[in-house]
């Protein structure tokens, strides 16, 4: 969930120190491997397209826009991954945005035959801009709506290197994973001497697969799998907890996002965000394409909109029955 105070009217002072702090976050996490953690980079045997479009609180202002194209390709000689992603977000009415390109690394080790570890690092540049004459500021307010803020050196960008890490274990049904980012922790002030450091994100997640059709896994036509997703970035955290079940080339997945009786934004504010409903489909080309949409139970309710989300991801070439490799078995969306 994005930080209410996004939506008002922002004091520089909040621009400059946390109103960028948070980083724009994905219902359909697995949609982006490499965003959700740089480990994942590579995880298949075939090359991957991956495009990600979510629109959050459309019916408030122009809504919170995040874009995301990746690719990624595993190179079986090298044990290793490589991948690059650009990211896009814009939020809101006061033109607050980021665009991110990345370049991604990941090497798989296996201890036996069942089970691997693989771990990933990511090196990104970010640029962070702000539209200034879409805000405004209390002193414009105070001095009877002055055309201009007096608030003293302001900057309409700034860009910084960024650096992130993941891990991932896991075996045919078993998987968790753990990705560290902005490691490097860098300045993202608008004020040309300001101090505002990106906090720290961690990301931990575990899944668990099985066939529900009494067959075994790698045959079986009607799949579930059980998940859990836990996302933490300075006082801020949530959870996502839920699942999806694969039927031939149908997918449907129900998440919920909060975390319920164990922790409170403020008293009065239960940590409760969404219920996440998903539908996806792959053609026989192996085009996967998803659409979510997200029902808040927060107290923000449906007169934001909801959120809505899309990803489609396109692998090539169409891999064999016999093959060394054997992909980590995340779900598909």
């Amino acid at each position: 969930m994005r930080k209410l105070y996004r939506l008002q009217l922002l004091p520089a002072l909040w621009i400059g120190t946390c109103a960028m702090a948070q980083d724009p976050q994905l219902s359909q996490l697995y949609a982006a491997p490499m965003y959700l953690n740089p480990a994942l980079t590579g995880n298949t045997v075939q090359d991957r397209l991956a495009l990600n479009y979510r629109l959050q609180w459309p019916a408030i202002g122009p809504g919170y826009k995040t874009y995301a194209v990746a690719y990624d390709h595993h190179s079986a000689e090298m044990n290793s991954g490589f991948g690059g992603m650009v990211m896009h977000d814009r939020a809101g009415t006061q033109g607050l945005s980021f665009t991110q390109a990345a370049f991604n690394y990941s090497y798989e080790a296996r201890l036996n035959r069942r089970h691997a570890l693989r771990g990933g690092l990511r090196a990104a540049y970010t640029m962070r801009n702000a539209d200034w004459g879409n805000v405004l500021f209390a002193d414009q307010v105070i001095r009877e709506n002055a055309a201009s803020t007096i608030e003293p050196m302001l900057m309409q960008g700034v860009s910084y290197f960024d650096f992130s890490a993941g891990v991932v274990y896991y075996t045919e049904q078993l998987w968790g994973g753990l990705s560290v980012n902005h490691l490097n922790r860098p300045q993202q002030s608008l004020f040309l001497d300001g101090n505002a450091h990106l906090p720290i994100r961690t990301s931990a997640h575990v899944g668990y697969r099985f066939a529900m059709d009494g067959r075994r896994l790698r045959y079986s036509e009607t799949t579930m799998t059980l998940a859990l997703h836990y996302k933490a970035q300075e006082k801020w955290d949530q959870m996502d907890i839920g699942g999806y079940v694969d039927h031939q080339s149908v997918s449907f997945g129900l998440w919920y996002r909060g975390l319920p009786g164990l922790k409170a934004y403020k008293p009065g504010y239960p940590n409760d965000d969404a219920v996440v409903l998903l539908l996806g489909y792959e053609t026989p080309y192996q085009l996967k394409v998803a659409y979510s949409y997200d029902v808040k139970v927060s107290k923000l309710t449906m007169k934001s909109g909801g959120a809505h989300e899309v990803s489609v991801i396109y692998e090539w070439p169409k891999h064999g029955k016999n093959r060394k490799y054997r992909s980590i078995p995340c779900p598909k969306f």
